[in-house]
């Protein structure tokens, strides 16, 4: 089977898997929210707004050009964006992010915690095999992906990392294992290696009210964020493998019935798909100097200026050397909007702003 066709056979297999799951009914729910999602395009909407009050608080001419691209200044000098993307960082610098295996090397090198990491292809499982038992880890695309594309977490036995690897082959063959960290997560914005705003992130939950199963919760979540154009979150809720696992691993499933005990409960593992309610504003003075040092490093091992790194830790007031956290990647084209889509708006950190002043500066 060529590489082609074996992508092709993952992609059938996986939505397979999907559609036994969960019935045709929330298949066709699920692609609805990502269908309507895309129409709205909410992405342009929030970094439009992100970047405009930027311009405004510097007194500076801002021009929306169509298509996500906006225009500062007057006169010759116009420095231009597109959506999070800046001018400070080249292209080769931002691809190296993407490569899981290269940055993860890279980070090792720079004396960078993070987590074990083996590689494997989707026609030999046995390296990732021979590692099960030991604690949960997380299968993810080698490369090319970002925001959690393809990447399973809470894998625990061989049936999961089977699933997880056929989800991950539809980015690629080449794919890791890699150990789950415990700890919380965070994403630290960082501009030459200082940091600008970060955030703790949550997995996204849903709230029973003893009538609606979980897959109905969730397909309410996704209207109250279509209905906000991204203010509520600039992604959809999916039920896919990720879910489907957090669930089982909770004695539940897309079809139970939560009691309306104002309990929240986590519809998955990974925090890629949380909303604005699931994410909280973390002062950066609360981050240890070594911590932030660390951070800084794993952003220059990969060459970039510009750089969302997430992590888990227990304790941000230690180093992650000492704490037991890790980076669990690098972002190269950080999505500003985490800053600014917050339990709490009043206490977002305004991050285009300096972002802004920089490039104007250099510009």
């Amino acid at each position: 089977m060529t590489r082609h066709g074996g992508r092709v056979g993952c992609e059938l297999a996986a939505g397979l898997e999907l559609l036994v799951a969960l019935g045709p009914r929330e298949i066709w729910r699920r692609r609805g929210d990502e269908r309507s999602l895309a129409r709205l395009w909410p992405g342009q909407t929030i970094n439009r707004r992100i970047w405009s009050e930027a311009a405004g608080h510097l007194g500076v001419e801002f021009r929306d050009l169509g298509d996500g691209v906006f225009e500062f200044g007057e006169g010759e000098a116009r420095p231009r964006v597109w959506l999070h993307v800046t001018p400070l960082d080249d292209e080769a610098a931002r691809d190296r992010a993407l490569d899981k295996a290269i940055s993860h090397q890279l980070m090792v090198e720079a004396g960078v915690p993070v987590p074990e990491q083996i590689p494997f292809d989707i026609a030999d499982l046995g390296p990732a095999a021979s590692a099960l038992g030991d604690g949960s880890w997380v299968v993810k695309p080698a490369g090319g992906t970002s925001s959690g594309q393809g990447a399973t977490p809470d894998v625990r036995s061989f049936e999961d990392l089977q699933r997880a690897a056929v989800r991950a082959a539809r980015s690629g063959h080449s794919q890791l294992l890699e150990r789950q960290v415990p700890g919380e997560e965070y994403r630290v914005l960082l501009l030459d290696g200082e940091p600008l705003g970060a955030v703790r992130r949550h997995a996204p939950v849903v709230f029973g009210d003893g009538h609606s199963t979980i897959a109905d919760l969730i397909h309410a979540e996704n209207h109250c964020r279509l209905e906000a154009v991204g203010e509520a979150g600039l992604r959809v809720i999916t039920l896919d493998l990720d879910a489907l696992l957090a669930l089982e691993h909770s004695g539940l499933d897309h079809r139970s019935v939560l009691p309306a005990d104002g309990r929240a409960v986590a519809v998955k593992t990974s925090r890629s798909q949380g909303g604005a309610r699931d994410a909280e504003t973390v002062p950066v003075s609360a981050f240890s100097p070594e911590l932030i040092a660390e951070l800084g490093r794993a952003a220059t091992a990969l060459g970039l200026r510009v750089a969302g790194v997430d992590l888990l830790t227990p304790d941000i007031g230690r180093s992650l050397a000492d704490s037991g956290g890790a980076v669990i990647e690098i972002n190269g084209t950080p999505g500003l909007h985490y800053h600014y889509l917050v339990r709490e708006p009043d206490l977002a950190a305004p991050v285009a702003v300096p972002l802004l002043e920089r490039i104007l500066s250099e510009w």
